[in-house]
């Protein structure tokens, strides 16, 4: 897996290159400390696999980059980086593309279990992070027509709902949560038929709009 990594601290961006560089399969083909840097290097490096990057940096952070990449470099994966742990910032992300969302405070297992799940099409997002956006419910929908609505989440739909952003099966989503596969499906259910949405694909995809997740 050949990735670049982008973080604008010095210290911070040799031992991230180091700690990524002890990962079996991984190859750090280059540093760099803006979203810009990264951009110039996809130009003439081929086949990079997973784009590593902080989220704030000068001359262009990371959501920016993750918008650019969409653009110019839709076969290359992003993985954000970060401290910021606000939901809105979260959901700012997703919505703009980004592949996984790792805080700084994760260990090596779990940036390394983030790539190897980023680099085969999945999405990836902490834990902490899961916990930040389920921690907001009452989502305001403004659907295409008509007047505002107020669709109310509970705790437990706003759990499984983001494990199955992340692409888990049912089963998972029950183990992870200590629930039965036939509660996830009823959770399930319950979140299209308040969604208004046919299929887990559009689920998923009402609920990034719309900043559920």
């Amino acid at each position: 897996m050949r990735i670049l990594v982008a973080e604008d601290h010095r210290m911070i961006l040799d031992s991230l290159a180091l700690l990524l560089s002890s990962i079996d399969g991984i190859e750090v083909v280059s540093k760099h400390t803006n979203g810009r840097q990264v951009l110039t290097a996809l130009e003439i490096e081929p086949d990079i696999a997973v784009v590593v990057s902080d989220l704030q940096m000068p001359v262009m952070g990371g959501i920016e980059l993750t918008i650019k990449l969409r653009e110019r470099f839709p076969h290359v994966k992003i993985c954000l980086l970060t401290v910021e742990d606000k939901p809105d910032t979260i959901k700012e992300a997703i919505r703009a593309g980004a592949d996984g969302y790792v805080l700084k405070s994760a260990e090596r297992a779990e940036l390394e279990t983030a790539l190897h799940m980023i680099v085969k099409g999945n999405k990836f997002y902490s834990e902490q992070v899961m916990m930040q956006l389920a921690h907001e419910t009452g989502i305001e929908l403004i659907p295409d027509a008509g007047k505002p609505q107020k669709i109310t989440i509970s705790k437990r739909e706003l759990d499984v709902l983001t494990l199955i952003a992340q692409e888990f099966s049912g089963t998972q989503i029950a183990e992870k949560l200590f629930i039965s596969p036939t509660t996830v499906e009823t959770h399930r259910k319950h979140l299209m038929q308040k969604l208004g949405v046919q299929t887990t694909i559009g689920l998923v995809k009402y609920a990034i709009k719309f900043q559920i997740i």
